[in-house]
Parts: C-alpha cells; structure tokens; sequence
C-alpha cells in the first residue's frame, strides 16, 4: 500500500532548513512536462555552484500512482530523493 512514483521528474526542488526547522527553497523548477536534459543539467550546475552543500535536501516532481485508487488515477507529487538519486539523475 502506498503511493509509487513511476520515475518520471516534472521538476526538482533543492532545499534545506533554516534553525527554526523552517524550509528554505533554494532552487526549484516545476511544469507540465518532463524537464529536459538541459533542464535537469541547469539544476545540477545550480548545486555544483553552491558552496555550502550541507544539509541540503532534494524533491522531484514526479508522476505517482496510488494502490489504494480504485480508478488508478495518477497524481503529481513532490517526492523526497537522496543525493545519490540526484546525481544519478541530474548529472546529464
């Protein structure tokens, strides 16, 4: 049970929390289409650019399917990845 994403990216959210564990969006690109090489290659140049690169946090924009949606409807949603997602997705 759960919600699954089918690996399509839409968009890319870079974030982190500030002390008062409030998020911070620091880059983020969001559309109707799948983001294109140069789309995800301009994000990963955005991180590459960063100089603190701690604590830093990713979220794809993804398509998903629900297994308890009867009609198998799909739904867009933020989904959190790992930096070793990020980067083998984003270095294009």
């Amino acid at each position: 049970m759960g919600i699954y994403s089918n690996g399509k990216i839409f968009g890319l959210r870079i974030y982190h929390f500030t002390e008062d564990d409030i998020s911070n969006t620091l880059f983020e690109e969001k559309q109707d289409e799948t983001m294109t090489h140069a789309q995800m290659r301009e994000a990963y140049l955005f991180y590459m650019c960063m100089e603190n690169k701690n604590e830093v946090f990713f979220k794809i924009y993804t398509e998903c399917n629900s297994t308890q949606d009867i009609e198998n409807k799909k739904i867009m949603e933020w989904f959190p990845i790992s930096l070793n997602q990020f980067l083998e997705h984003f270095n294009v």
